[in-house]
């Protein structure tokens, strides 16, 4: 579980997760803007595996905004490469913080 803190209000945090995870080529499962919660996944590839993934955006003090990964879980193939579900939290929020 991994989380990163951005000095912008929660509604334009909230607004880029939801187009960085769409850049990224996960499909939004679910997404709840009151709890602050979106769930993502990705399908099947012949090199990278299928996953789910959630994240919660909340709002902190002096328009802070965090954004944590909750949880990552990994479907893999015999054949496909290894990932670990630290570097795949931290890839997103790599790709969060700079898009922001």
């Amino acid at each position: 579980m991994k989380s990163s803190v951005f000095q912008y209000p929660y509604s334009k945090v909230f607004r880029r997760t939801q187009d960085v995870l769409h850049k990224m080529g996960l499909r939004i499962t679910g997404i709840d803007a009151r709890k602050g919660t979106i769930n993502a996944e990705r399908g099947f590839s012949i090199r990278k595996p299928k996953y789910k993934i959630d994240l919660v955006v909340e709002e902190m003090e002096n328009h802070n905004t965090r954004v944590t990964v909750n949880g990552v879980l990994l479907s893999q193939i015999f054949f496909q490469r290894d990932f670990n579900a630290e570097i795949c939290e931290s890839e997103i929020l790599e790709v969060l913080s700079t898009a922001i």
